[in-house]
Parts: C-alpha cells; structure tokens; sequence
C-alpha cells in the first residue's frame, strides 16, 4: 500500500502539469513546451491583455474567455471526486463556480472600463454610419453576461454606461434634427425620431441583451420627445 504523501511533495507535479494544460489550451505554448514556461506564460495572461487596445483588445477578451472555459471544463473534471465530495461536504465554493470567478475578479475586472468604453465608441460609431463587427459585440456581451453568473455585470459594468452614452448621443441628435425639419411636431420630425428607434431595436437582436430593449426605448422616446402610441402609429404605417 503506497504510503501518504506530503502535501507540497504531490502538489508540486501536480500544479505544474495543469499549467502545462492551461497553457496548451491556452495556446501560448506547445505540447513540446517545458512546465516552467508553460506556468511562467499562462502567469502573463493579464499583462498582455494591458498592451492592447479597440477590437484587439475585444478579441483578445473573447480568445482569452472562451479558452478559460475549457480549462474550467478541463479542470472541473480533474477534480471531480474532490469537488462532489469534499468540497460539498464543507459547503465551500464549488470550483466550476471559483474558477470562472477567478477570471472575473483577476482579469475583467480591471479592464472592464476599458472594454465599456471601446463597445460604447463602436455603437456610436455604427450610429453614425460605419461598418462594425457585429458578431464581436455579441460575444463580447455575452462574456459580461457569462462572467458575473447572471446579469449584474452585464447591467453595472455596460449597461449603464451604455444608456447614458445613448441619452447623451440622442439628446444631440434631437436637436439637429428638430433644425432640419423645422420643429419637433413636423411629420417629418416624426419618421426619423422613428428610424432611430427601429434601428436601436436592431442592434438590441443583433448584439444586446434582450433585457437591455424596455429601457433603450423609454430612454429614446424620452430624448427624442415622442410617446409610445405615436411609435406605435408610425410603425404600423
């Protein structure tokens, strides 16, 4: 019968085998890769992530989410027994639940204003007209969805930023169009306070989360000064 083996001694080949792993998942390194350049590397997730900017920085939190939760996966099931047991039977966090945490808190958390800030820019960009990744902002938005297993993060961290971006954006746009068509009670006035709401509706069923439609419109139809039922009227012409 083997003997009991200190603690230190087992975890040692253990810790740096799962590095191996994370980092192969990881793809920062290759199968042939030596232990310490696998743990040294998967240690500089977040610095790297500090270097870049824009959509870089976007798809690098997209690659870097998605590998996470394979190594959760991964992970999870190495340590089955010691989860449904152990950890059960001392009501401790679940590991599933203490890995993906441990993204949230060590790397979206400090770079979720920067992320905010870059969604935000690229939605105000697409109203004024340029072509944007579409499929980027879902995935995006899905991460901050995913990560605060439910929708705190998505609602404090984007959400709100997000509205008030928009309240800001529409505020101005109201006023030059209420110029161009010569007040705010003109027909004129009306159809294109309603394009903007139909467009805002499209971006909620491309890339924004449907809980995210009730309060986008009541912050339009507030800032561009028309009421529920003329929407209504509009669209059903």
């Amino acid at each position: 019968m083997a003997g009991i083996v200190d603690f230190e001694e087992g975890w040692r080949p253990l810790a740096t085998s799962l590095a191996k792993q994370r980092s192969i998942i990881d793809g920062s390194m290759s199968k042939s890769s030596s232990e310490d350049d696998n743990m040294q590397l998967y240690m500089y997730v977040l610095p790297s992530m500090r270097q870049i900017n824009g959509e870089t920085l976007l798809k690098g939190l997209v690659d870097r989410w998605r590998n996470h939760k394979k190594i959760v996966i991964s992970e999870t099931r190495f340590f089955f027994y010691l989860d449904r047991y152990y950890i059960s039977q001392k009501s401790l966090v679940p590991l599933e639940q203490l890995n993906l945490c441990s993204f949230r808190d060590q790397v979206y958390s400090e770079l979720k204003d920067k992320i905010t800030r870059t969604v935000v820019d690229m939605i105000n960009d697409e109203r004024d007209g340029k072509v944007i990744d579409r499929d980027l902002l879902k995935d995006v938005l899905d991460v901050y969805v995913q990560i605060g297993l439910g929708m705190e993060c998505y609602e404090v961290d984007f959400e709100n930023a997000f509205r008030e971006s928009t309240r800001n954006y529409y505020s101005n746009k109201a006023q030059t169009l209420i110029l161009e068509c010569n007040g705010a009670d003109s027909p004129e006035y009306m159809l294109k306070a309603v394009e903007c709401l139909q467009a805002e509706l499209e971006r909620v069923s491309h890339y924004l989360h449907s809980s995210t439609e009730p309060k986008l419109m009541q912050d339009l139809q507030s800032e561009l000064m028309i009421t529920p039922v003329e929407t209504h009227t509009e669209e059903a012409d």
